[in-house]
């Protein structure tokens, strides 16, 4: 068999005829000045499996076809959704970013089935490293996996390679769920941000055709401006107080170890519905609901709504910890290539 070239090279698409290699198709359009980490994770991830398959010396005439199909069927499906244009319908559900993935775990799994019997041991010890971050300690495909292992003078491929390909399966669904369960928050948070600057819009075009009806007691000092614009004026102080508190909540969130940005959608979220909450806070201080006492100068209010826009975290901090729950699930101390997914 012919040695496959450098992974970084740019050779035509890959073509799998008998046992003959005639190398790979590397990278993304050279058009593309930059592309999303994912796509490059997957082009990273495409050329190691095309690698792995390469190079095994496979004799039997189903084995290579086998290995034709995973290259120029899976492969090839997972290196074209990693280029295609993904339009908002496709980024909101997630479509290729799913696709490829599913194409590259389903390749590892069936390359597990082709490696030679010295290769199990090692594959098998990667394999429970990925699964010990995606899956529970107590895990029966896991613990079986672990005691093939136990003994390396008593190894049997015929029961290593379905133990092996089970546990990689498992670990992979519970890794595509998790990803899809931070997608479906990212999309809420879309949504909920999307609902909280409707509503501040709202409150301000309502002030501006409504003027005589102040929704907010004016300052006794030197403010002139109409009440639309102080009313901009706290929200825009009430966006002041809620960054000081995205800045931090974004920072604790492990960035690197999901497709998709919650941080961001987190920090913005915060940043939409801190301008309402500032409002709402002032409001209960002019009708004197809590019975204590407001302040009647511009920068006293204006305080004022930096702190209650910061305040806005009490509603938001439960969002930081269902997002940490979910990024936090990708990560661990025996996380291995197999887990890079990103």
């Amino acid at each position: 068999m012919s040695t496959p070239p450098n992974a970084g090279s740019t050779s035509p698409a890959p073509d799998v005829r008998g046992d003959t290699w005639n190398g790979f198709e590397s990278g993304l359009p050279k058009s593309w000045k930059s592309a999303s980490p994912w796509r490059q994770t997957i082009q990273r991830r495409r050329i190691m499996l095309l690698d792995d398959l390469a190079r095994l010396e496979l004799k039997d005439p189903s084995e290579q076809e086998q290995r034709a199909f995973l290259i120029n069927g899976l492969l090839s499906d997972a290196n074209t959704a990693s280029q295609t244009k993904v339009g908002i319908r496709k980024w909101w559900w997630g479509n290729e970013i799913e696709r490829a993935w599913a194409r590259l775990h389903e390749v590892e799994e069936r390359t597990i089935d082709l490696l030679p019997d010295t290769e199990l041991a090692a594959r098998a010890s990667e394999a429970l490293g990925y699964a010990s971050v995606h899956l529970d300690a107590d895990d029966t495909r896991q613990q079986h996996l672990q005691a093939l292992l136990a003994d390396p003078s008593h190894i049997n491929a015929a029961d290593l390679r379905p133990s092996i390909v089970a546990v990689l399966r498992t670990a992979h669904e519970n890794s595509d769920r998790s990803n899809q369960e931070a997608r479906y928050l990212r999309n809420r948070l879309i949504l909920a941000s999307g609902a909280c600057l409707f509503f501040a819009a709202l409150t301000l075009l309502t002030q501006r055709l409504f003027r005589n009806n102040h929704f907010l007691t004016l300052p006794d000092d030197t403010f002139k401006d109409s009440p639309w614009q102080y009313l901009f004026l706290v929200m825009f102080f009430g966006s002041v107080g809620a960054l000081f508190t995205a800045i931090p909540a974004m920072s604790k969130v492990p960035l690197d170890h999901s497709p998709f940005n919650l941080p961001l959608q987190q920090g913005l979220l915060k940043l939409v519905l801190g301008p309402l909450v500032a409002v709402v806070g002032l409001l209960i201080l002019d009708a004197d609901v809590l019975h204590v006492g407001s302040s009647n100068t511009l920068i006293g209010t204006l305080l004022l709504a930096t702190v209650f826009g910061a305040g806005q975290h009490a509603v938001t901090r439960y969002v930081d910890q269902r997002a940490s729950e979910i990024l936090t699930a990708e990560t661990g101390p025996g996380k291995s290539s197999f887990a890079n997914k990103g």
